[in-house]
């Protein structure tokens, strides 16, 4: 994504607050739905739908149907895309936002795991592993 919300932590930071809100159009910020954040998401990693079909378990059909906004996905379905494009944490939350679903939290075990997984890399194959292993209900 172009404007990252790590990026505007450090910019805030790192100037006066008068600077930094006349340099931003907080409108553009509001409105970014899932399926624009997933297609933006996916071009950052240089990837196409097909390769999220690949590597996922959802169905074409499914996965242009969220492309085109014509679905809305489940809070699980949404991590089960995270881990398949290999998104940091920070890129699941978003797309968790953009669908108005809570972020990830480490309070909760099951959530706990699931951090865990996209902060090494782990592919839903693993994080489901490790919730079963750890007795918490499977990604679909």
């Amino acid at each position: 994504m172009e404007d990252k919300t790590s990026t505007l932590k450090k910019e805030l930071t790192s100037r006066s607050l008068d600077s930094y809100i006349k340099s931003h159009d907080f409108d553009t910020y509001k409105s970014l739905s899932f399926s624009t954040t997933l297609q933006s998401i996916l071009a950052d990693k240089s990837l196409k739908p097909r390769d999220l079909i690949k590597k996922s378990s959802l169905t074409k059909s499914y996965v242009y149907a969220i492309l085109n906004g014509t679905k809305r996905p489940s809070r699980d379905k949404i991590i089960v895309i995270a881990l398949s494009i290999n998104s940091t944490l920070e890129e699941c939350n978003e797309l968790l936002k953009s669908s108005e679903y809570r972020n990830l939290h480490p309070k909760s075990k099951r959530e706990s795991i699931i951090i865990y997984s996209l902060n090494n890399n782990k592919d839903l194959i693993d994080t489901n592993i490790k919730l079963e292993e750890y007795g918490e209900k499977l990604l679909p």
